[in-house]
């Protein structure tokens, strides 16, 4: 069985000032070096064997830090695992593009089933070239909500919002894709303390999701900064 750790980077300055940011590569900033040191604080100890990220800059510092602070193997970068193109609304404040476009029906957007099949894929061809392994990934919080809903079958919410979208299942320990509707596994389970709001020293937030049966996969998702924009 292959475990995912599931870890968000840590803040950005497009975080700190409540703008979209999206697929744009944008850093991270001091704030978010200090919660990549304490990312893995409260978390149930996991002997990684590896870490990954994705290719936007601000995961793979997060994630290069956390291996080299809990010496694990760094073993690079996945671009399918990049955050949701958000279109017209990256860069701008995120209250005043909600209000322009109500659902968030920016022009550009990526759909949220796109980022499922992705994410999914990139997923399921990880576990086969680690197989049996524990691979912590860093990745975002809209892209991680997500893939999640699509594995859980439940409907997330990120900041009090409606995640549209995803509503894939699992079948036969494969993670969500368009055309394969199955039952749902069980529920998220919170685990650990609940989030605190966001700074320098932000306590990780860890859920988990249970395979099914015969499956070979199982989730954890870690959000460094929960209180955050995306």
């Amino acid at each position: 069985m292959t475990l995912f750790g599931l870890v968000r980077h840590g803040q950005t300055e497009y975080n700190r000032q409540g703008l979209f940011q999206g697929s744009s590569d944008v850093p991270l900033n001091d704030t978010g070096r200090d919660q990549a040191h304490v990312a893995l604080d409260t978390v149930p100890p996991v002997d990684w064997d590896l870490a990954m990220s994705s290719s936007l800059s601000r995961a793979e510092e997060t994630a290069r830090i956390i291996a080299e602070d809990h010496d694990i193997p760094f073993a690079g970068t996945e671009p399918r695992l990049v955050e949701i193109d958000w279109g017209a609304a990256e860069g701008n404040p995120v209250a005043e593009m909600e209000e322009r476009y109500p659902g968030r029906t920016f022009p550009g957007r990526e759909t949220t089933q796109s980022v499922v099949d992705r994410a999914a894929a990139a997923l399921e061809d990880l576990a086969e070239q680690h197989p049996g392994k524990n691979v912590l990934v860093v990745a975002h919080g809209t892209l991680i909500r997500l893939l999640l809903s699509g594995v859980t079958g439940e409907h997330l919410r990120g900041r009090g919002r409606d995640l549209e979208g995803a509503h894939g299942r699992r079948r036969g320990g494969r993670v969500p894709g368009r055309h394969r509707a199955a039952r749902p596994l069980p529920p998220l389970r919170p685990r650990g303390p609940p989030p605190a709001p966001a700074g320098p020293r932000a306590r990780p937030r860890l859920t988990r999701a249970r395979p099914a049966s015969g499956s070979t996969r199982t989730y954890r998702s870690v959000d460094i900064t929960p209180e955050e924009t995306p």
